[in-house]
């Protein structure tokens, strides 16, 4: 962060001594009052001279106080999570029981939720449906450059406006959109800075978001409806689970240097039936043990403790009221490089791979007798 201080200027006079020359006077002499005679009337003394006071040095410019450096923005990151819920009241026991956050609370710009703090940062808000017939589900907010811009291009791509554009005193002006698959996310722009990337993610905090579809089709139009309402660039790349090899879909935003930094992932819901809406997923310090106290908090476990190679060990489960919530322990730096390096070594010899397949496939010889 680069502050600016001005430099204190200060204005001072130059003084110049005057004397009169007289006519027969010597040029060497020091008197400032020429020399007269009996008979001539004396002139006065001209000012100036050695003996002269200074005239006195004008007061410094105050310093002006130094402004804040404009706020930065990461466009494209999940930078917020809410969570509408159906009953508020158990959601909130659920989270701060299974994350050990702390939810209070608020009342702002006429709006009534409960704040989540993990670790004393602000993480989440949890707010009441305002229609009962929806589900429990969360909506993340998309740090744009300019939310009424984003509203009209999500329009323009079939994606609908849930809430207007409104603005939050001192917090910044959002949105709340769905795509065309029904999904609501929020468009926001902060009147301050976007939180910073970091990857050391402590417990209770949020460390990646999926856009869960109900099928490949679904899929599809997600992947093509992001990058041309928002502005992402759809991407993916090879993941393996035990003997299983797929195809991870997701999309980055370029940053300032032209590099493209992953944002979110656009995957098939398992099951089916939580397709249609956002995955947020959260950082703990131990996967199987906060899921061995979800079902004494009246929650489930949708999907089993498991390792993903190169990203840790995850879980997915869902509070009270229905709404999913991951859980990940993220691998270490050497576990990442192991699995970096596995995955440079299988792409690099696939002769081999193609040749054990192919022995796998032709019949055994009868033997010879």
């Amino acid at each position: 962060m680069r502050t600016t201080t001005p430099r204190l200027l200060f204005l001072g006079v130059s003084l110049a001594a005057f004397a009169v020359a007289c006519g027969g006077s010597d040029s060497k002499g020091q008197a400032t009052t020429p020399v007269t005679s009996s008979t001539e009337p004396t002139e006065p003394t001209e000012p100036g001279g050695p003996d002269k006071a200074q005239d006195p040095v004008q007061p410094a410019e105050p310093v002006k106080p130094a402004e804040p450096p404009p706020p930065t923005y990461l466009h494209g990151k999940l930078v917020w999570f809410e969570l509408v819920s159906s009953d508020p009241a158990k959601s909130k026991a659920f989270h701060a029981d299974l994350l050990g956050w702390t939810v209070e609370p608020q009342e702002m710009a006429g709006m009534k939720f409960e704040l989540a703090k993990a670790g004393g940062k602000e993480v989440a808000t949890i707010r009441a449906s305002e229609d009962k017939k929806v589900k429990s589900h969360w909506v993340p907010f998309v740090s744009v450059p300019d939310v009424d811009a984003a509203v009209g291009s999500i329009e323009q791509n079939k994606g609908k406006v849930v809430k207007a554009a409104m603005d939050v005193p001192d917090i910044g002006r959002f949105a709340v959109v769905s795509d065309p698959n029904g999904a609501e996310f929020a468009v926001f722009k902060s009147a301050k800075s976007d939180d910073p990337d970091t990857d050391q993610a402590k417990q209770g905090e949020f460390v990646w978001g999926e856009n869960l579809t109900r099928s490949k089709k679904a899929q599809a139009t997600a992947l093509a409806f992001y990058p041309a309402a928002v502005g992402y660039v759809a991407s993916s790349m090879d993941v393996v689970e035990g003997k299983k090899k797929s195809k991870y879909d997701m999309v980055s935003f370029n940053g300032p240097s032209g590099a493209a930094k992953p944002r979110a992932g656009i995957v098939p819901a398992k099951p089916a039936a939580l397709g249609g809406q956002w995955l947020p997923w959260v950082a703990v310090d131990d996967v199987d043990a906060t899921v061995g106290k979800v079902k004494g908090l009246k929650g489930k476990v949708v999907t089993k403790p498991h390792d993903i190679p190169g990203v840790g060990r995850a879980a997915v489960v869902s509070d009270p009221t229905g709404a999913p919530l991951g859980l990940l322990k993220a691998a270490s730096p050497d576990e990442v490089k192991a699995a970096m390096d596995k995955a440079a070594a299988d792409k690099a010899a696939p002769g081999d791979l193609d040749k054990k397949k192919d022995e796998k496939k032709a019949p055994e010889k009868a033997p010879t007798p």
